[in-house]
């Protein structure tokens, strides 16, 4: 599974992008610290779709993660 951190989520997570190997379906939190990571602040988006750290999720899944963005 590829995990792409973008922004300051990179920063938070200590990565901009991370390979990860496994069989079935883990929860995305099994897999990355999210411990010093304002979950509140951050989008999780996994094969396009909005998503959370709980979201169950397989190797050939793609996971991107980012800050929220909004203004007006």
């Amino acid at each position: 599974m590829k995990v792409r951190a973008i922004g300051f989520a990179e920063k938070l997570l200590g990565f901009k992008e991370k390979e990860f190997q496994f069989e079935g379906e883990k929860k995305l939190s099994e897999l990355i610290d999210f411990s010093n990571v304002p979950t509140n602040l951050i989008a999780i988006i996994i094969n396009e779709r909005a998503a959370s750290k709980d979201q169950l999720v397989t190797k050939d899944d793609e996971v991107i993660i980012t800050q929220i963005v909004a203004g007006g």
